[in-house]
Order: C-alpha cells, then structure tokens, then sequence
C-alpha cells in the first residue's frame, strides 16, 4: 500500500507546485499590466504626446539606437507629435526655444544616460547611488560645482588667442595631407576614415608635438570604426541606467545585457589604438616635468605644445591637480577625435554635394594665397557659413543632451514635468526647427548664415543650437576645434577640388549619441597650381 500513496503525495505536489507556478506567473502579469497602464494613463507625462510603446519602456527607444535610426527619429517624432514629446517613461524630447532656454539655461544636472559615458567606475552605496572619484571627466561630470571649477581652470589655455600659437603645427599636418591625397591622384577614399587621420594628426601635432603615422600609412588603422562601435554600445546602455550601475559590480553582467542587446563588438588581431602611444608620452613627458626637475634642467625640453601649457598650469595653480592635467592631456584625443571627425566629414562631404557653393569658398581660399592664417577668418564669410551650416544638419550628437529636472518639476508647452524626469532638445530636430532655422531647414543653404548684420534670424540660430553642447556645459575645446576645422577645410579646398562619388541615403548612416555621416566616398581632385 506504501507505493500507491506515495504515488498519490507525489502527484498532489505537482498539482500543488502546477497551481503555484499558475498563480506566479498572473501575478507577474497582473503586475507587468498594472505598471503598463500605470506608465500610459496614469503617470504624470502621460498626457505627452509620443509613441505608446515609449511611454511602456525604453526598450522601444533602445531599439531604435541600437539600429542606428536616432537621426530619422527625431525629425519624425517632433513631425509627428509637435514640439513635446515623451520617448521613454521618464524621458521627454523637447523641440522649441522656450524648451532650450529653459533646459540649458538654468544648470540642470546631467541625467542617469550619461552614467554609461564615465570613464571612471564610481562607488556604489546600498542604494546603487554612484561616487564617482575627482579625476576629471568633462563629459560625465555630475557634480557642477566641481565641473565649474575644472572649467575654470582651464579656461586661459582654451582661449582662441593662446591657442594661436599652435597654427604652425597644424599647418604642416594639412600640407602633408595635401601631400599625400596628391600622391593619391583623384582616386576614391573613404571621406571619414581621411578625416579621421586629419583629426587625429592635428591633436597629435597640437597636444603633444608627435605624429601617430596616420598620414604616412594613408590609414587610421581602423580606430574610427572601433571607436563608433564603442558608441553604439554606450548609447544602448546610456538607456537602462540601472543595468550601467550593476554592470559597474559585475563585468558579467555587463557583457551578457551586451550580448543580448548585439552590440558586443570584437577587436581585431593586431589592432593598435593611438591611445596607447599617448597615454605613454603623456605619462612620461609628465613625470619627467614633475617628479625629475633636476632631469628636466639637464636636457631642457624644448617643446611649446598643449601638453606645456597644462603642465605648466599645474605647476601654478595646484587646484589644477596632477589627475587633472594627466587626464586632460588625454582628454583632448578623447573628446576632439571623434568630434573633429565628425564636423570634418559632415563639412566636406556638403560642400563636395554642391558644386555652386564649392565654387564658392574655392574663390574665397585662392584669394588668399599661401598659408592661410586664422587671423583671416574675416575673409572666407562663406567658407564660414558653409561650415556652419553642415554642423546644423548634421550635429555630432545625435541623441538628446539630456537633463534631469530638477527638485520642485517644470513646466514646458503646458506640461508638467516632475522632478527626475529626463529631458533634452535633440539637435537634428532643433537644427531643423523653421521657428529657429527658417524656410526650408532640410536644405543646405550656407546663405542663411549671412543675411545683414543684426539679423534676428541669424541672431537666434546662434544662440538657439547644440552645436558644442547646451548651456554652461558648452566643449572647453571649442576654440581648439574651431581652429583645425577652419584650417583644415580652408587648405583641402584650397588645393583640391572635391568630388562626392558615393553619399549615402540619411537612413543608411547608422547615427547614436556620437553622430557621423559614414559610408561618404571622394575624390580629391588637384586644383591647377595659380600663376603668379
């Protein structure tokens, strides 16, 4: 008889184990339910217009970063929906003057996306509130009283006059890639991976006198792609602030939310980043300045670079710690690699698409003759409006610069928004705006940017813009970027004559949070040599 009862017990147990597995799995859709319509019609940006899918999770919106779609996004969102709207349940795009002034101008902190851009691992409480250690992070920086006196500090090296002194440097970068792109003679390139070694040359000439070889091997050794890939994954993480935080904890975790979203990316054998070479000479050059004085005296450098100017700043002003100057040293490749990149590409690759306005700026840089000096800014109006006018189309950040509202909420467009909640003015919709912008804002048309002098509209499109970023969170760097696209740009079109043989639809240039127009193809045609 003992068989049969066991028998018995054994199937009441799965019965029993049937019916609780039952009962936990409608509990979990009950609750899964409840937070979906809670999220739709009852949360407080419910009333936001947007996709209902968005209001549900950010799964939607990661979906469409992880497919590099972010550009299409926001025109179509904003097209769609008006100038508020709700892309995530705690996150809203704001597309107006009133939403710019308001984000930007009054000192919101950065919001949980940027968490995923930190180049240091914080500490986490009980709470998973992250610490992160004073090392420097301009991008990442949440604290602003700290970030405020990093700004300041380095605001005498960035200023555009004493970054004047760097002209030289960067001039024998550009001839040598005229040098080079001669050599080539007209045949094809990649647009971006060229304006990729530009890039990189020039910061290697400016920050630290040295050349990682780019020109010379006519190659960036595939360091773009790698870094955009790193983009990728950071913009899909940038979205699930609370899997960035555990992933801090554990790697593993981090690597299987990666795998599972398909942004793992492999390196290549044999793949040798630049970063390396200049985190070697800048850790070299700054102890030897700092820890050996004596050696220092005995064979005196002779190098005026970016990297002398920070030292220097150190040595008089201790604020300006030694994690500081390291870390800025290398912020610019950091930050100013992909940014220039970007921007060169973008002004290019429009001025290239457009023969008229190409006639143009050639006349504005040949009239020069020579070397052309920043001082001479004043006289290429339209090579400046051209330039102007591709980083209004195609920004280098192709999410929203998202804030944090802060204790108390805020209004936009009639809407409240609580405290904590996300919001940020995506650029290419900003760009865009005809209220900002005007008449017909898809198109490229440099001459918006030169109507009379006082121009309300020109007025506003300078204010109005996310160009290097939104408020007192502007790039420190700016001027420093301003120069080498101005030199760049100037000499390339001064000697050659720029011909587009492939240019992508929009749709077909994967854009995240960093934005680039990739897949471009050119040909740099040799201009006759003018007769004196």
């Amino acid at each position: 008889m003992a068989a049969p009862i066991i028998f018995v017990d054994a199937w009441r147990l799965l019965v029993l184990a049937g019916l609780l597995w039952v009962a936990l799995t409608l509990v979990i859709a009950v609750a899964l339910l409840t937070i979906v319509a809670y999220r739709i019609w009852f949360h407080q940006l419910s009333a936001i217009p947007g996709p209902r899918l968005a209001a549900v999770s950010n799964i939607w919106l990661a979906r469409h970063v992880r497919n590099g779609r972010v550009r299409e996004l926001a025109k179509h969102l904003h097209s769609t929906y008006g100038p508020i709207v709700r892309v995530g349940p705690g996150e809203v795009w704001v597309n107006s003057e009133e939403g710019f002034r308001k984000i930007y101008g009054n000192g919101y902190e950065k919001s949980d996306f940027y968490l995923a851009t930190a180049l240091n691992k914080p500490r986490l409480n009980w709470w998973l509130n992250p610490q992160f250690p004073d090392t420097l992070d301009l991008l990442s920086e949440f604290d602003l009283t700290r970030y405020r006196l990093q700004r300041r500090l380095l605001g005498p090296v960035y200023r555009a006059h004493h970054l004047k002194q760097f002209e030289p440097a960067i001039d024998r970068v550009v001839t040598h890639a005229i040098s080079e792109l001669r050599a080539i003679g007209g045949d094809e390139v990649d647009l971006k991976t060229w304006m990729h070694i530009i890039a990189v040359e020039c910061l290697g000439a400016v920050v630290l006198s040295w050349s990682p070889g780019y020109i010379a091997n006519r190659s960036d050794g595939g360091t773009s792609t790698q870094s955009y890939l790193g983009w990728r994954r950071k913009s899909v993480f940038g979205l699930f602030p609370m899997i960035t935080k555990l992933s801090f904890v554990s790697k593993s975790l981090g690597r299987a939310f990666s795998n599972l979203w398909g942004v793992t990316f492999a390196t290549p054998k044999q793949f040798k980043p630049f970063f390396t070479p200049v985190y070697q000479r800048v850790s070299r050059r700054v102890t030897n300045a700092l820890r050996h004085p004596a050696r220092a005296q005995g064979k005196r450098d002779e190098r005026s670079d970016l990297l002398t100017a920070l030292i220097k700043l150190h040595k008089d002003h201790p604020q300006f710690t030694e994690n500081y100057l390291r870390r800025m040293a290398v912020t610019n490749f950091g930050a100013g690699h992909e940014t220039l990149c970007s921007t060169l590409t973008a002004a290019i690759a429009m001025v290239g698409c457009h023969p008229g306005v190409q006639s143009k700026i050639a006349a504005e840089v040949r009239a020069l003759r020579g070397s052309i000096d920043y001082d001479s800014i004043d006289l290429v109006p339209y090579m400046q409006a051209s330039i102007k006018e591709s980083q209004r189309l195609y920004p280098v950040i192709g999410l929203s610069l998202s804030r944090k509202v802060p204790l108390g909420g805020t209004y936009l467009h009639g809407h409240f928004l609580p405290t904590g909640t996300a919001v940020g003015c995506n650029p290419t919709a900003l760009h865009r705006n005809p209220d900002i912008v005007g008449t017909d804002p898809d198109t490229y048309n440099p001459e918006r940017w030169l109507q009379k002098d006082g121009s309300a509209q020109v007025s506003r499109m300078e204010r109005i813009n996310l160009i290097w970023g939104g408020g007192g969170r502007t790039c420190p760097g700016r001027h420093l970027a301003e120069l080498i696209v101005f030199k760049v740009v100037a000499g390339l079109l001064q000697e050659f004559n720029v011909e587009i043989a492939s240019m992508p639809n929009e749709e077909d240039m994967p854009c995240y949070f960093m934005a680039m127009m990739t897949g471009v193809k050119a040909r740099f045609i040799p201009r006759p040599r003018p007769i004196d």
